[in-house]
């Protein structure tokens, strides 16, 4: 049925353009209106963009945004047009940034300044943040000279600075305040009320200068009045809600009398510092601070406190992004060296040559031996495009370079932005694309993007995206992978709290990949929040096949919230990134030591995910945490992982941590290269293709079957072969990997094919007889082992309540279960 026309709608619209509408031709409308749309002025074009909004009532959902998403990818637009279309997009739903960024920037530079002003007030939309890192430099650059431009107007230059801080990064926000802050230091009075509003805009604190041009502003009874009034009035509730938690933190620590439940707080940690067995390890704070995490974790497990460095950490596992030489570095417990575990293969440091298990011996003059790795690290991290000279000792080396190092061995590189890459890939036969996504941080999905791009030019015909230890992240960015293999306008997932209207996201653009291209995504119960939500998506709308076990079942939504009333240090964001990074000055260090203190943060629970289906994935426990409801994303195709005799778990562990491997590997590496290229991708599963195994077998003295040697030895292989590569091998190794065997099953079948076809599948993959066996002897020797620890817990405790004592073969059962001598099981 017609929908009646909305009563503003009628009288803002020509009648003309009403009939078409009242037809369902929202594009002709929109046609109309553009062609009338020549010679208006800005406030003009605003009004109609907004009178064209409500013709969204007469057609379906998202229809009048894919109209306009249209007329903007049009070649034959006045600007005038643009910008009003623009403006009408901007107030619907899930607008494209960088669509709409590439239409207005040209209009920056446009002559007329209705145009070029237009623009730039339209380009101060949050939306515009969520550019990519270049993208939001190039425009805040932008925005920035075109406020300097003494040509324009005063007006116009104030509204290029607003939007330059507004979306721009840390350099050009500052720019654009210091072009705001010499308004306000003018003369002229019209000039200092421009600056002043539009520094108040920008978020700073009123204060000085800007806190008296407001309140003269304030007196005057026109726009500017009102709106310097709305500013000092958010300025006071700030200052009184700081005020209102000084006050509390000042009777936390003071002996004043305090309500009773904040006063047996006070009063738990007083005994616990007076009298615990270790009190003198810490102070108020940290108590303090566990309080009130273990509150938080009451209501839900999720919910958490974050003191300042935690919320540090926080902030840079999120980012994914910090300054510094790029690889995974720690302290080789085997020589404790600071050592390179890996280069990021995008980083500086791989660049200049550095590789696995590289030593850095020194830093600039600095000797890094003996010293704490955090210590080491914060040399490393840096400012961008800073000189960092290191000295590096590598494998054959004279050990005693490690010490006195010499020119030789240094290598000079320039800091960078690193980011943090959360894909790993390989393109496997039969055109199947193994993709690992890590975490869903920030931008992942333009890397996800790329990964494919470079797999599609391979030939790629199937994909298996393993989310097995991806825990979650980002939110938006689930959405935005989701994007990626969804057409457009499909939901996503839709959150649900106590409080505000229910959100739904939905996939903004058409589908990156091919429907005709099969997805088999891979969970585990590791696979949690962000990553449930795209493995339910996929699922809910038929567009992948779910493989492998039941995910976690995380599916609560928590918001980061600042604690005001904690003093938090001040310090010159010039990169933009809402963090501090160790280059940058500190304005205010309240307790002197050098480093930014973060105010506190709460991550509270405040909503719930649904998944496309209307299902919630949350995993709900009662009171006393038994399990109420499973939740998670359950699999089409389950696959359970095999599982492995304990005793083979450890006894793996110890030959890796002994050293004995690394050292074959190092000892044939030269001469056997090439082999090792080939063996890291597949060895057949043959140990005799390895240069003198049987020695190495009899060195390593373990009970441990070949086959788990070799497995051992080609891992080693794979992680420094990876240099080489110059890419990270994903974890999931379709050789030793049963769950991704299943995968690359399930994605030829969608051809008609079976593994059998290609030698390295057929050479290589578990049987599943085999698998189902060890997995139930694995089984029976963890019950065995289960049942004999809980006679071990049964004896001690009859000896501790009864007072007994023990005797000495009672003595050696419990040594012997609870980890004294035990001969491995015989082989087969």
């Amino acid at each position: 049925m017609m929908r009646a026309l909305p009563f503003a709608l009628l009288t803002l619209l020509p009648f003309a353009s009403v009939t078409r509408a009242q037809e369902g031709e929202l594009a002709e409308l929109v046609a109309s209106e553009v062609a009338a749309a020549s010679g208006r002025t800005s406030e003009a074009l605003w009004d109609r963009a907004l009178a064209l909004r409500q013709a969204e009532e007469l057609g379906a959902d998202n229809e009048l945004d894919g109209v306009l998403d249209n007329f903007l990818g049009r070649g034959d637009v006045t600007p005038e047009g643009l910008l009003l279309v623009a403006a009408c997009r901007l107030q619907g739903g899930e607008p494209d940034a960088k669509l709409l960024s590439g239409v207005l920037r040209p209009l920056l530079t446009a002559a007329d300044e209705t145009i070029a002003s237009g623009a730039a007030g339209l380009l101060g939309n949050d939306i515009f943040r969520r550019l990519g890192r270049t993208d939001r430099e190039e425009l805040g650059r932008e925005l920035v000279v075109a406020a300097r431009d003494i040509d324009r107007t005063p007006e116009a230059r104030m509204r290029f600075a607003r939007s330059a801080a507004r979306v721009g990064r840390g350099t050009e926000m500052r720019q654009a305040r210091e072009e705001m802050r010499a308004f306000l230091a003018s003369s002229d009075p019209e000039l200092r009320a421009l600056g002043a509003l539009a520094l108040a805009s920008t978020g700073v604190e009123v204060e000085g200068d800007l806190r008296d041009e407001l309140e003269r502003l304030a007196g005057l009874p026109n726009e500017d009045g009102v709106l310097a009034a709305s500013y000092l009035k958010q300025e006071l509730i700030r200052e009184l809600h700081e005020r209102k938690y000084k006050d509390l933190q000042s009777q936390l620590d003071s002996s004043a009398e305090l309500p009773e439940p904040l006063a047996q707080v006070q009063a738990v940690i007083r005994m616990v510092e007076r009298y615990h067995l270790e009190g003198d390890r810490v102070d108020s704070d940290e108590l303090l601070e566990a309080a009130l995490d273990g509150m938080l974790r009451y209501m839900d497990e999720h919910s958490s406190f974050f003191g300042s460095e935690a919320f540090a950490k926080f902030l840079l596992d999120l980012e994914a992004e910090y300054g510094g030489i790029g690889a995974y570095v720690g302290i080789d417990p085997n020589d404790r060296l600071f050592t390179i575990n890996r280069p990021i293969y995008s980083g500086p440091a791989y660049r200049a040559g550095l590789m696995t298990d590289d030593k850095i011996v020194r830093i600039d003059d600095w000797p890094t031996l003996n010293e704490t790795a955090d210590d080491i690290i914060k040399r490393l991290k840096g400012r961008p495009d800073t000189e960092v000279k290191l000295y590096v000792w590598r494998r054959g080396m004279d050990p005693d370079f490690i010490d006195r190092p010499t020119e030789d061995m240094a290598v000079v590189l320039n800091r960078e932005v690193i980011h943090i890459p959360a894909v790993a890939y390989q393109m496997l036969p039969g055109g199947i694309g193994m993709v690992e996504l890590t975490t869903f941080s920030r931008n992942v999905h333009f890397e996800l993007a790329n990964v494919f791009d470079h797999l599609q030019k391979q030939g790629m015909r199937a994909l298996i995206l393993d989310l097995r230890r991806n825990s979650g992240g980002l939110l938006t960015e689930a959405r935005n992978v989701a994007d990626l293999f969804l057409p457009k306008d499909k939901k996503v997932v839709e959150t649900r709290g106590t409080v505000g209207q229910p959100e739904v996201l939905r996939t903004l653009n058409d589908a990156y990949l091919d429907d005709d291209v099969p997805i088999i995504v891979m969970t585990s119960r590791f696979t949690a929040s962000a990553s449930e939500i795209v493995a339910g998506a996929l699922k809910d709308h038929g567009r992948a096949t779910v493989l492998g076990e039941l995910s976690f079942g995380k599916g609560s939504v928590q918001q980061l919230m600042p604690v005001f009333g904690v003093d938090e240090d001040e310090w010159d964001d010039q990169n933009g990134n809402g963090r501090w990074d160790t280059w940058e000055p500190i304005t205010s260090d309240a307790d002197g030591d050098g480093e930014v203190d973060y105010r506190p943060r709460v991550k509270l629970t405040i909503a719930k995910y649904l998944l496309p289906s209307g299902r919630s994935i949350h995993r709900e426990l009662d009171e006393e945490g038994n399990i109420l409801s499973e939740g998670g994303i359950a699999p089409d195709v389950e696959v359970k992982f095999p599982l492995v005799d304990s005793w083979r778990v450890a006894e793996r562990q110890r030959v890796r941590r002994d050293g004995k491997i690394k050292e074959y590997v190092d000892g044939t590496w030269d001469e056997n290269f090439d082999l090792f290229r080939r063996l890291a991708v597949t060895d057949g599963k043959d140990e005799d293709r390895y240069p003198d195994f049987d020695d190495l077998m009899v060195s390593l003295d373990t009970m441990l079957p070949r086959q788990d040697v070799r497995m051992l030895v080609r891992s080693e292989i794979r992680r420094r072969i990876q240099d080489d590569r110059g890419a990270e091998f994903p974890i999931g190794d379709f050789q030793e990997d049963y769950q991704v065997q299943k995968g690359i099953e399930v994605a030829l079948k969608a051809f008609d094919e079976t593994p059998d076809a290609y030698d390295w599948f057929k050479d290589t993959f578990l049987n599943d007889d085999d698998v189902q066996t060890d997995r139930v002897a694995a089984a029976a020797v963890e019950i065995h082992n289960r049942e004999r620890i809980r006679n071990a817990e049964a004896l001690i405790k009859e000896i501790r309540d009864g007072g007994k004592s023990v005797t000495r073969e009672q003595l050696e059962e419990v040594l012997e279960i609870l980890g004294g001598e035990r001969e491995a099981p015989e082989q087969d």
